[in-house]
């Protein structure tokens, strides 16, 4: 589904536009100058419908060198492993994340507590994935005449991050799980969830003022990116914490 002239949406499960297999978040193709990169690889589960939607949208499956990771929520890195051997492409991710990915850690990246009855197929497992490169906040990286940087923004989960596309006339927020469309957040009762800390990666990314929101889950904002942010501003300058997100 292409969104815009450099954005692609090739993953979303029943969170969002059920295109691809039902446990996937929102993955997203990014490309420019013959340079693409992927955000965040859905749950693994079957990779073969993000494939396909990567061949659908004519860019070229070699150009795609990276896998950009916000966290490691198995719905977001899940297919990881998958994606790094059928694309031949690199994985990135935050120091944390790198770490949860490498040891296959369910506890760390919160899966023993996720994998309940009917959310995931029994014979899942968390599939540990080498991981190619660490990102550091306010890091860039190149893509074609465009460049993500790297955005710290704990609080959903521990090294959270989210990527600001700069682009000629605006900013483009791919946001994972650390803000949605209509001031919504996720909170959850895993151990390294922060209400503090989310608020906090609230404020930040507002400040952007991103035209596009494109977030882990439920509806993307091609432009306003940046009302559906205040709107959660203004929630938490009452003293509450923004709405959730609801599945």
């Amino acid at each position: 589904m292409k969104l815009t002239d450099n954005i692609w949406l090739v993953g979303s499960g029943a969170s969002g536009f059920s295109m691809t297999h039902p446990r996937d978040c929102h993955v997203y193709l990014v490309a420019d100058q013959g340079d693409a990169v992927l955000i965040d690889a859905g749950a693994g589960v079957d990779v073969a419908p993000i494939l396909a939607q990567i061949e659908r949208s004519g860019v070229l499956r070699s150009a795609v060198g990276r896998i950009v990771l916000t966290h490691a929520h198995a719905d977001h890195s899940g297919g990881a492993a998958a994606l790094r051997d059928a694309l031949d492409a690199e994985v990135l991710a935050s120091p944390e994340v790198a770490s949860y990915l490498r040891d296959g850690d369910e506890r760390a990246a919160s899966f023993d507590r996720m994998k309940r009855p009917g959310g995931y197929p029994d014979d899942y497992s968390f599939r540990a994935c080498p991981v190619d490169a660490e990102l550091t906040d306010g890091q860039r990286l190149t893509l074609g005449a465009l460049e993500l940087e790297v955005l710290s923004t704990p609080g959903h989960s521990s090294g959270h991050i989210s990527y600001a596309l700069h682009r000629s006339g605006g900013v483009d927020l791919f946001s994972g799980d650390a803000a949605f469309a209509n001031g919504r957040i996720l909170l959850q009762d895993i151990w390294d969830c922060s209400i503090a800390d989310s608020t906090q990666t609230v404020r930040r990314l507002a400040e952007l003022k991103p035209a596009g929101l494109y977030p882990g889950h439920g509806t993307v904002a091609i432009t306003l990116g940046w009302h559906h942010l205040y709107s959660a501003i203004e929630e938490m300058s009452v003293g509450l914490p923004p709405r959730q997100l609801s599945f």
